[in-house]
């Protein structure tokens, strides 16, 4: 039998062995994250700027939901990152994660171990305070992360690997006082207590600070703390439980998705579902956890509340919760059911915004942001499985064995469209990836294999990638030559073809953890398609979009459309004449919505039969011979 300690190194070992027999590709850890530096810096208000904290300090990294820690409790540009999906369950919703990536995204280093993420508190003033207060430090913390398949590098000798905890004192040095070295496997969150009754920190310019220290270039060594608190352990009164019996129900997980298959769809192609709702999740959800360790239930309700961003109405929708949760009781399920909720069906893009709250009658103002999730969704132009944030990466092989490797996911349409383009999330470190060339492509289903991939793309577009990525963009878009046309079912991936410029090392693709693909819809092709799972695949999603157009094509010129008219209009028998030569013809809804599409037999004729369509006004959008679009407004009367 293997021994334990291999099996924690196995994922490591697979990644530096580079490419495998007939496992192609690997998820691993996140090498490189650009986009954590396009996010807002905190700034402290004035009141806050050079004056010292008063007790209690607090902070369940609640806020922000994500980026650099609140300055109002912590010097900036300590690298650490207040997130709501690196941590493995954690105590709430919210942590402060320390990895091997700067405040910009990129790892700080090229080799070896050394000092990584410091979060340090702003000065705390303690002036006045004695042992008899019983001051004390608590915390949750935890090593690893959501990645199954990233180990972090164990403590030893040779390598330095640990979370340390340090005291400034009143002369302005930094005493540690605590210290967890990596036993090389992912903990549990652990909570932390420790006492601050000497007097050389009970000054009015005390601070205490966290250093991680780990892996500086591969991005295996991660730790994330929560509930962080100072206060006297016993309470004044009328209180009788002391603080540190930690009162409170909390949410853990991020919620999920809004919809019933992946996390963000074309805004038509929602409005032309038989039943929209159907779109919908009946079963969004999140987990709870009582901190309470006194051994007395507490009551818990929950509600959901829907609504179109920013103003629409606010919707409730019914949840799912027991009527009480134990003492010290984890990962309590808590669902909603989204689908007796209606979108408006209108054309424009919308953001809809769904939550989950808690009522467990807590009266700590401290406490209750943690007691309330929220999710924004997307009806834009795009599918997505994922939410737009990698938490690992997934790596093509490179291009040292023979043969055709795609990846592809599975996207359904309620009514024929065009795709115009795919967006990747590129992990990979810059400028080593640059010249590097791989293809996105489309395929149909197979009907003669389950509604598996056909074994041929029916359309693919080479890309390089260049040197950088323009400023500001965290997902690469590349463009077809011509929009391809889709319905039903069809596949969106990406790969290599049998030649190609891939060299040694592989290219990495961000890796969504937290949204996982539905049991379907994940294939991959290394000489004929299968479903991957196992080991090496953990629950979770390729970072890939395919972009539709809602068969709308590039828009001719004003002078060329000028050219085109329709007669008579208004129609009142449906029968309309087309001046000026065109290739196909569609007709749209007020809504965007195609309700009339010319049949093949018909393309290019000068009379379109609109007379099975009701009165109203409609687009007819011309197709040219050149691909390029003229849109006519038409007004059908009877």
């Amino acid at each position: 039998m293997m021994s334990p300690k291999i099996l924690r190194c196995l994922p490591f070992l697979l990644l530096s062995l580079g490419p495998l027999t007939g496992h192609a590709q690997v998820v691993g850890p996140l090498t490189t994250d650009p986009a954590r530096d396009l996010l807002p810096a905190p700034q402290p208000s004035a009141a806050q700027r050079g004056q010292a904290l008063a007790l209690p300090f607090f902070d369940d990294f609640t806020s922000p939901q994500e980026g650099a820690p609140k300055a109002a409790n912590w010097e900036a540009n300590g690298g650490v990152l207040v997130n709501n999906r690196l941590a493995f369950e954690p105590p709430t919703r919210g942590v402060a994660t320390f990895d091997g990536l700067r405040k910009n995204g990129l790892p700080y280093g090229s080799s070896g171990y050394g000092s990584l993420d410091t979060l340090t508190s702003q000065p705390i003033d303690l002036s006045g305070r004695t042992a008899a207060d019983q001051l004390y430090l608590g915390f949750f913390w935890q090593l690893g992360n959501i990645n199954q398949l990233q180990s972090p590098s164990s403590n030893s000798g040779t390598r330095t690997v640990n979370l340390l905890l340090e005291f400034k004192d009143n002369a302005g040095v930094w005493q540690q006082v605590w210290i967890a070295p990596s036993n090389g496997v992912r903990s549990p969150f652990r909570r932390k207590i420790i006492n601050i009754t000497q007097a050389q920190f009970l000054h009015s310019g005390f601070q205490f600070r966290f250093r991680a220290n780990g892996n500086v270039v591969a991005n295996t060594d991660n730790w994330s703390l929560d509930y962080v608190r100072l206060a006297p352990l016993q309470p004044p009164p009328p209180r009788v439980v002391i603080d540190t019996l930690y009162q409170d129900v909390a949410i853990s997980k991020p919620l999920s998705s809004l919809l019933a298959r992946g996390t963000a769809m074309p805004v038509w192609q929602y409005n032309a579902a038989a039943a929209p709702s159907s779109q919908l999740n009946a079963a969004t959800g999140t987990t709870v956890n009582n901190l309470d360790k006194s051994g007395i239930p507490t009551p818990l309700l929950a509600t959901g509340a829907v609504q179109e961003r920013p103003a629409g109405p606010l919707a409730a929708f019914p949840v799912t919760a027991p009527v009480t949760i134990l003492s010290n009781q984890q990962q309590v399920a808590v669902t909603g059911n989204l689908t007796s909720f209606t979108i408006p069906a209108t054309a424009n893009q919308k953001t809809i915004r769904h939550r989950i709250a808690l009522n467990t009658s807590e009266v700590d103002p401290l406490t209750l942001p943690n007691d309330t999730i929220s999710r924004d969704t997307q009806l834009a132009d795009y599918y997505a499985y994922d939410d737009g944030t990698a938490e690992a990466t997934y790596a093509i092989a490179p291009f040292d064995q023979p043969g055709v490797r795609y990846q592809a996911l599975r996207f359904e349409v309620n009514r024929a469209d065009q795709v115009r383009s795919i967006r990747l999330k590129l992990a990979a470190v810059y400028p080593l990836a640059a010249s590097r060339q791989f293809t996105v492509n489309i395929w149909d289903a197979n009907p003669a294999a389950n509604g598996q991939p056909m074994t041929t793309p029916k359309a693919s577009q080479s890309y390089v990638i260049p040197t950088v990525l323009p400023a500001g963009q965290d997902f690469i878009e590349i463009t077809f030559a011509n929009p391809v046309a889709v319905s039903g079912t069809f596949y969106a991936g990406f790969g290599h073809g049998s030649t190609g410029a891939l060299t040694t090392n592989p290219i990495q693709f961000g890796y969504d953890l937290n949204n996982p693909v539905p049991a379907d819809g994940f294939w991959q092709f290394i000489g004929a398609w299968s479903q991957p799972s196992g080991l090496f695949y953990p629950t979770g999603a390729l970072m890939l979009r395919p972009v539709l157009n809602n068969n709308i094509l590039a828009t001719a010129p004003a002078s060329v459309a000028a050219t085109y008219a329709l007669y008579p209009n208004p129609s009142a028998d449906g029968q309309v004449q087309v001046q000026g030569r065109y290739a196909q013809a569609a007709v749209l809804d007020a809504l965007g919505r195609v309700v009339w599409q010319q049949p093949a037999v018909q393309a290019g004729s000068s009379t379109l039969d609109l007379s099975a369509l009701p009165p109203g006004m409609y687009l007819v959008q011309l197709t040219l011979a050149d691909r390029l679009t003229v849109t006519k407004r038409l007004v059908l009367t009877r």
